[in-house]
């Protein structure tokens, strides 16, 4: 992991700090805001509390895990962890009411993006307000979400629960999603699956109902180097990367002409493109390899794995086949280095129904970039995006939500918990 300096927080106008401290140090060079007490229903000291503690990817989250397990504690709320291979990250998986499958869970990451290079007016990691917005690092992704969802147990665990009430809090979302693999193995491996699931990415709480999946791969080429006088006598990788190049660039415009359409995206169809490309040591020395980094993102209904399979067996065919004849050692290799399935839920579903008549909204939208939903929704539960705060903030220095959408989503949290869960008919 990879240490990282944070300075003093300045004083800016009218911003008002919401960090207490308690005592509590945090690896990166200060104490933690104070914890809100038992019995709290404050989610903007819960999201101060929890913004205090640096859940970078590349930093353990056990801190704040053993702080979550904690607060679970002193609500009578049962929880159980799943880890990493590590052992150095954990997922909680929380239930209120019975304990067993079914109900609705509440899905939130606890992880957040880094903060090296970005220009930040005060600390990243102490919750400050101004006019109206809390700043901090994860405060719209998706601390805030977390916060609320911490700050409901006092009132859920009153609530008379027909059906069990779900909080899951988990690792990596930033990075590679693993957390929420975890998550369904262990509540499938346990019978603990839920029915329905409400992600908290920040959507300005509207329901999302669909999203694009992700594909990123590396394509390597291995030729074989000589000096470039002498041409025939080895294989040129960077030649043969060209040609793969190439045809992502057609296969990008058949998807855009002839691919499948799927309207509510921006754009409707699935693409295809290469983002980055290396390879050669000097200009007179024939190649060895060369390497790209490509991503499809497909619409629900596309295979990222065939579209990929389909790239293989064409230039396999083509490239592939003079660089083998060339010399049996040379070619092209797939690797897959993260996949993220689609979301796709109908907008008649009880859940979107349900979802919609608890934040309001009369319509719901699709986006094109992913969350762990569409694992949710592979491993069998019926799942749906909706939280607090905008994307137009994620990633950002001075990353903020506005206090009113925890507000929002406060009342939503309830809300859908009487829906679905405190009566016999509903989305579960």
């Amino acid at each position: 992991m990879t240490d990282i300096a944070y300075p003093d927080s300045p004083s800016h106008g009218d911003a008002t700090s919401l960090s207490v401290q308690s005592g509590v140090a945090q690896s990166h060079g200060h104490t933690a805001a104070a914890a809100p007490a038992p019995g709290s229903t404050d989610s903007v000291a819960m999201l101060a509390h929890i913004v205090s503690y640096d859940t970078t990817s590349d930093r353990s989250d056990l801190p704040l895990i053993d702080w979550i397990s904690g607060w679970m504690d002193a609500h009578g709320v049962s929880w159980s962890l799943s880890h990493d291979p590590s052992g150095e990250k954990a997922n909680l998986h929380a239930i209120i009411g019975p304990r067993e499958a079914g109900g609705l869970a509440f899905a939130g990451h606890v992880d957040t993006v880094p903060v090296t290079g970005q220009e930040w007016t005060g600390d990243p990691f102490v919750l400050r307000e101004q006019g109206g917005k809390l700043i901090g690092r994860g405060a719209a992704d998706m601390k805030g979400y977390v916060a609320c969802m911490l700050a409901a147990v006092p009132d859920l665990v009153r609530i008379k629960l027909e059906r069990p009430v779900h909080l899951l809090f988990t690792f990596d979302e930033e990075i590679s999603c693993d957390g929420a693999r975890v998550a369904m193995q262990d509540a499938l491996e346990n019978n603990l699956l839920p029915s329905v699931c409400v992600v908290g990415e920040p959507t300005l709480m509207t329901p999302v109902i669909a999203h694009k999946g992700r594909l990123a791969a590396r394509l390597v080429a291995r030729g074989k180097p000589g000096h470039s006088s002498r041409p025939a006598e080895g294989v040129n990788a960077l030649h043969a990367l060209g040609e793969a190049m190439a045809w992502v660039a057609a296969e990008a415009r058949r998807l855009a002409l002839e691919g499948r359409k799927v309207e509510g995206f921006e754009p409707p169809n699935s693409t295809i493109q290469i983002g980055f490309a290396q390879g050669g040591t000097a200009i007179n020395i024939i190649p060895e390899r060369a390497e790209a980094l490509l991503e499809w993102r497909n619409v629900p209904g596309d295979d990222s794995h065939a579209m990929m399979a389909r790239m293989e067996q064409e230039l396999e065919a083509t490239t592939g086949r003079w660089m083998r004849e060339a010399d049996p050692e040379c070619g092209l290799t797939f690797e897959v280095l993260n996949e993220l399935p689609p979301l796709a839920l109908a907008a008649d579903n009880p859940l979107t129904t349900a979802v919609k008549l608890a934040t309001g909204a009369n319509a719901e939208e699709f986006v094109s970039y992913g969350t762990e939903g569409g694992i949710y929704q592979q491993a069998g539960m019926t799942s749906i995006v909706c939280g607090p705060g905008s994307i137009e903030q994620a990633h950002r220095p001075d990353e903020w939500i506005a206090r009113t959408q925890l507000e929002r989503c406060d009342a939503f949290i309830r809300d859908m918990a009487q829906r679905v869960c405190a009566r016999s008919t509903g989305a579960a």
